[in-house]
């Protein structure tokens, strides 16, 4: 709703009126955020809607669980931030994209059902900057228009950006068995079954590097394990 002129021109000004608290890589960093992702998003939306909304680059027609709505899961990292996003409205831009847009993503959640989510829990959630980060971004659903490859991870990453894994149910250590956590399985089941649509992405290429390279049992072990969490996963 704000200009991005008097957005920056504010910033700018309270720079100059506050060097010694303001660091000047802080102001570079703001300033970069809004004249190049905020204004990109905008662009974005202007220039690919309405084909936009309907985009689903992979076809993924998955319900979103139920739990998405109450909190109610034993994953730990998508317990706090599913209850920090209704308490507060807000979520940080990686609880967004690396947590709940993750396990979207690798749960094959329709596009449509990931939006409504967005829209639906988040203040900021304006339909031209919630859509373009949700439907491009976060789910790849445009194939590519916004960014150059999938934002997926196993339960490393989620571990090394924040504090959840130390106090789930799931061990973050464990890929296949009773508590192995669902983003290991998930993570590698996502790539087999999009291969023909992701293999030749230059940045992904060393994952399907390592893909091909394991033992075919331990292949089978992961994709049996991600099955049976996409066939039980209220109960996750």
């Amino acid at each position: 709703m704000l200009s991005p002129q008097e957005v920056i021109d504010s910033a700018i000004q309270e720079w100059y009126r506050r060097p010694e608290v303001i660091e000047y890589n802080q102001l570079e960093g703001f300033v970069r955020q809004i004249i190049g992702w905020r204004e990109y998003m905008r662009g974005i939306y202007w220039a690919q809607m309405p084909e936009f909304a309907s985009m689903n680059y992979f076809s993924h027609q998955a319900k979103l669980p139920q739990w998405f709505w109450n909190g109610n899961t034993k994953m730990n990292c998508l317990k706090q931030v599913i209850h920090q996003s209704l308490e507060y409205a807000y979520a940080h831009h990686i609880q967004r994209l690396m947590v709940t847009g993750n396990f979207a993503l690798l749960a094959g959640i329709h596009p449509d059902e990931v939006d409504g989510w967005y829209l639906g829990i988040y203040i900021d959630a304006i339909e031209w900057v919630e859509i373009t980060n949700t439907r491009g971004m976060s789910q790849f659903a445009d194939g590519g228009i916004v960014g150059t490859k999938p934002y997926v991870s196993s339960a490393a990453y989620i571990d090394k950006m924040s504090h959840y894994c130390g106090s789930c149910f799931y061990k973050k250590q464990l890929k296949t068995g009773e508590k192995a956590c669902p983003f290991n399985s998930l993570y590698w089941n996502f790539y087999d079954k999009q291969e023909a649509k992701l293999s030749s992405n230059p940045r992904i290429g060393m994952m399907y590097n390592l893909w091909r390279k394991m033992k075919s049992s331990d292949k089978a072990a992961l994709l049996e394990q991600a099955n049976y969490y996409l066939q039980n996963i209220e109960d996750l």
